[in-house]
């Protein structure tokens, strides 16, 4: 039985696993992570998510083969310039990876959010569609991301739907009032998890005002 890790080494291990294995992810697993997901916080208690789980081939070959094609027309060069040998490079490569591979992903999730204009976006200015509520779902995509590290299931977080989201609107039938917010490819991982690196707090830290010095004790 897959014994799960507690919080601070979920967190502290939470990496973005691109390579996955094509073994099925049962349901009842994904039904979890989506509950795991709705405990976040939200503005007012709005609760603003809404979730689209593909795993029928057709499906995600629809979605893949567009994400694969935008990742390399915007991304193309910069794809194939990196040195594999480095970390930098390592990453490029499992970007690369997974967009190639993509279609082949157990489940993809898509977290979607309703539509709801900022407030510092006066009624005047509000022209054509709202953006969904980035900051009541983000903690909801964060939420999923830790429990698929918990359970051992290797997962990413992804934003190149931007690019053809009107297409998954059209064919996946999602109404005009929500929009896709984050895609997370979910399955068993290739590799390991293990610790993330990270700048260090200090360096992004400021005390009191911009460039202010941490006080003594």
């Amino acid at each position: 039985m897959h014994e799960e890790p507690g919080l601070f080494e979920v967190m502290y291990t939470l990496r973005a696993m691109r390579r996955l294995k094509p073994d099925p992810v049962p349901l009842e697993l994904v039904e979890r992570l989506l509950d795991a997901g709705i405990r976040a916080p939200s503005g007012q208690n709005s609760q603003p998510w809404a979730f689209l789980v593909l795993t029928g081939t057709d499906d995600k070959r629809f979605f893949g083969e567009r994400y694969d094609y935008w990742i390399k027309e915007r991304f193309g060069a910069a794809l194939l310039a990196d040195d594999p040998r480095t970390a930098q490079g390592r990453t490029v490569n499992a970007a690369r990876h997974l967009a190639e591979h993509m279609h082949e992903a157990p489940v993809i999730l898509m977290v979607l959010g309703r539509r709801d204009w900022p407030f510092a976006v006066a009624p005047e200015a509000r022209v054509g569609r709202a953006p969904p509520s980035y900051g009541s779902v983000y903690p909801c995509v964060q939420n999923i991301l830790l429990a698929a590290r918990a359970l051992g299931l290797g997962a990413s977080l992804t934003t190149m739907h931007q690019m053809f989201e009107d297409e998954l609107h059209a064919h996946f039938g999602i109404p005009e009032d929500h929009g896709v917010v984050a895609v997370i490819p979910i399955g068993w991982p290739q590799g390991r998890f293990g610790p993330v690196r990270r700048e260090p707090v200090a360096d992004k830290t400021h005390y009191g005002r911009w460039g202010g010095a941490r006080p003594r004790a």
